[in-house]
């Protein structure tokens, strides 16, 4: 077991289709897993259903109140139904100084690595759009 990493909170965020909610217990054990390697001490939950990004709102919220210091999502698609709105959650987080890290997909935005790739989907996100 991984020792605590200066007492850091982690706040998990599912998301599943209107009524179906069979993975829901899937992302959380991901995130509990996640959780238990890193240190983290595992929090509570903002669940998106169906399509749409509102839940993330309540995520930034929650994260910049100071009642957690990181969102752990299960995979890169959980974040939303779309590639423009995985996209768009990136850059919110990013803007809003939120931390995440997408457990199954290994990628950190806490880490060098991690905050690099982000910067590097959103320069090319943002040229693209300019492109169209």
């Amino acid at each position: 077991m991984a020792m605590m990493a200066d007492g850091v909170r982690a706040l998990s965020f599912t998301r599943h289709a209107v009524g179906s909610m069979r993975e829901l217990p899937v992302q959380r054990a991901v995130f509990t897993a996640a959780c238990e390697a890193h240190g983290w001490s595992a929090g509570g939950s903002v669940c998106q259903i169906g399509r749409g990004l509102r839940a993330w709102w309540s995520v930034v919220r929650m994260v910049r109140s100071g009642a957690y210091d990181v969102v752990v999502v299960d995979t890169w698609e959980r974040m939303s139904a779309t590639e423009a709105g995985q996209l768009w959650v990136l850059a919110l987080l990013q803007r809003s100084g939120v931390r995440l890290l997408v457990a199954r997909d290994g990628i950190d935005t806490g880490d060098p690595v991690g905050h690099g790739l982000g910067c590097a989907l959103l320069d090319i996100w943002g040229r693209e759009a300019v492109a169209r």
